[in-house]
């Protein structure tokens, strides 16, 4: 055996795979982003640095290194903000209000937010996952609104889960709305809007 290829085996062996899985990963949004989500396996490769097998071998296929950056972002919404605990406001009001502000904010000011909640979120794979992800979400939801309603601050006749279900969906109307004209959007605005409309069907009353 050569020395060349001694040195490439050796490299091999030494490769981490959740390092070239989490590089191969991060090529991929890059190019998504900078190519308004046209996406080829051969690029990734290619600004990763590494063979197209070790890109097929981590993913599978375009569609499963697509569905992984969809679940990466949907992971890193959840984690910032909608399962964030966010233990600084005092208010039910005020947290939610904010929490939907930074719903908003994050779709809008993210490089992917466009491309996973429009094009990505059309391929039925990842849209099966995003409708499992909408259900933990209501529950959590669910929860919340309960704590309100607890709390005092919300009016009772409401279900927990119905209105869950409208606040998400009201926050993902603006944002389907805001995202084909963001640069026109004012955050603040837009949250404040979606809070008037939720107002009076989630009878807030403080």
């Amino acid at each position: 055996m050569s020395q060349s290829a001694s040195q490439t085996k050796s490299t091999s062996r030494r490769r981490d795979p959740k390092a070239t899985r989490a590089k191969i990963l991060a090529s991929a949004e890059k190019l998504l982003a900078a190519n308004n989500g046209a996406l080829e396996m051969a690029w990734v490769a290619k600004d990763a640095g590494i063979s197209h097998g070790i890109a097929y071998h981590h993913f599978g296929s375009r569609e499963g290194l697509l569905q992984a950056v969809a679940i990466a972002f949907f992971n890193q919404l959840d984690d910032e903000v909608l399962m964030a605990p966010m233990l600084e406001f005092n208010s039910w009001r005020e947290r939610e209000r904010a929490r939907s502000r930074a719903h908003i904010a994050f779709i809008l000011q993210h490089p992917l937010g466009s491309i996973v909640t429009n094009q990505l979120s059309a391929i039925p794979t990842i849209a099966s996952i995003e409708a499992e992800r909408w259900k933990l979400i209501v529950a959590e939801g669910a929860r919340n609104i309960a704590d309100g309603q607890k709390r005092g601050e919300l009016g009772t006749d409401v279900t927990p889960e119905l209105g869950a279900a409208m606040v998400l969906g009201a926050v993902r109307g603006a944002i389907n709305q805001a995202v084909s004209e963001p640069a026109t959007i004012n955050i603040d605005q837009l949250n404040a809007e979606v809070w008037a409309f939720l107002g009076s069907g989630l009878q807030l009353t403080k």
